[in-house]
């Protein structure tokens, strides 16, 4: 037998056993003990926690956790264990150490095309619970995204269905739904499309000028693009208020300090953009003083009125 084949079954056995002796592995792998001593070594030097007991019952034994047999991820896979790790990387999650030693051992061993492709994929994707339906377009989109190509949609929008040419930010998930952010070269402006709208997807892979969208991603896209139909945000937050928009994936890119005692919200939303803004900020309540736009200042008049409406209703009943 050879010695890496000796190694791989001498880790098996040992992960299995709560305690073993040298003499125990040499008459299992018929090998004088002297030999399984310098296997026990080489495993220790590659990381194995094997530690030593003294007295009459003495041993070795594997410290703490005992280790897995090896197992083979492809590189997709272990991209989307990386992506999975990063909701738990947070002081608060229990098992904050072990994710973060997962995350340095699959990124020492994924090869550099590949890290590029997982650097990709964080900056193109962003998921929040509950998860949306399976959508057999989300895959292709996301590839769109990663790899920065074209892309022509079949779009409804309004009742109607028409041709797009689009080059996504990267999509994201919210409320059980997906949204794609994009530059759409039909509308020549940036808009945020609805994945359930879309009806069908092609991925142009002829050579093509795109937008440089490298310091633009999903995490950062609503204050980083340029719109060409805009409205200004102009906000004061209340620091009640604060926690809610710092921890709040689209409200904290338009966080800002206004003066040495006030932070507010500031920055240029899409125009179709704004009745999602209003939502973000409905629940703020009193601790916002909105300046500007005064759509949202208006929307958030007429849902008070409804609200009221209802609510005297049922008084009424």
């Amino acid at each position: 037998m050879s010695k890496i084949k000796r190694l791989e079954r001498l880790l098996l056995s040992i992960n299995s056993k709560k305690h073993f002796t040298l003499k125990e592995l040499a008459e299992e792998f018929q090998v004088s003990t002297r030999t399984i001593q310098r296997d026990l070594l080489n495993l220790i030097e590659m990381g194995l926690p094997i530690v030593s007991e003294f007295g009459p019952h003495g041993g070795y034994r594997i410290e703490n956790d005992r280790i897995l047999p090896p197992i083979g991820f492809t590189e997709l896979e272990a991209s989307a264990i990386l992506y999975s790790l990063q909701a738990y990387k947070q002081t608060a999650f229990p098992f904050q150490l072990q994710s973060k030693s997962i995350e340095n051992k699959l990124n020492h061993y994924l090869p550099d095309d590949a890290k590029e492709n997982w650097e990709q994929i964080h900056k193109r994707l962003s998921i929040q619970l509950p998860l949306p339906p399976q959508n057999s377009l989300a895959p292709i989109l996301l590839e769109a995204a990663v790899k920065q190509k074209i892309v022509t949609i079949l779009y409804k929008m309004n009742d109607q269905k028409m041709y797009c040419n689009i080059q996504l930010i990267g999509i994201y998930s919210e409320n059980g739904e997906w949204y794609c952010p994009a530059y759409c070269y039909s509308l020549m402006d940036f808009h945020i499309f609805k994945l359930i709208d879309i009806q069908n997807a092609v991925i142009n892979y002829e050579p093509m000028e795109v937008k440089d969208f490298s310091n633009v991603t999903i995490h950062n896209w609503a204050s980083a693009i340029s719109p060409r139909s805009y409205l200004k945000l102009e906000a004061e937050i209340a620091p009640g208020g604060l926690p809610y928009c710092k921890s709040h994936t689209i409200l904290n890119q338009f966080l800002n300090k206004i003066n040495e005692n006030t932070e507010g919200l500031t920055g240029n939303i899409l125009v179709t953009y704004i009745e999602k803004i209003a939502e973000y900020l409905w629940p703020l309540k009193t601790n916002i003083i909105i300046h500007s736009p005064k759509e949202i200042k208006e929307l958030h008049a007429q849902w008070a009125k409804e609200i009221h409406a209802q609510n005297k209703a049922i008084l009424n009943m």
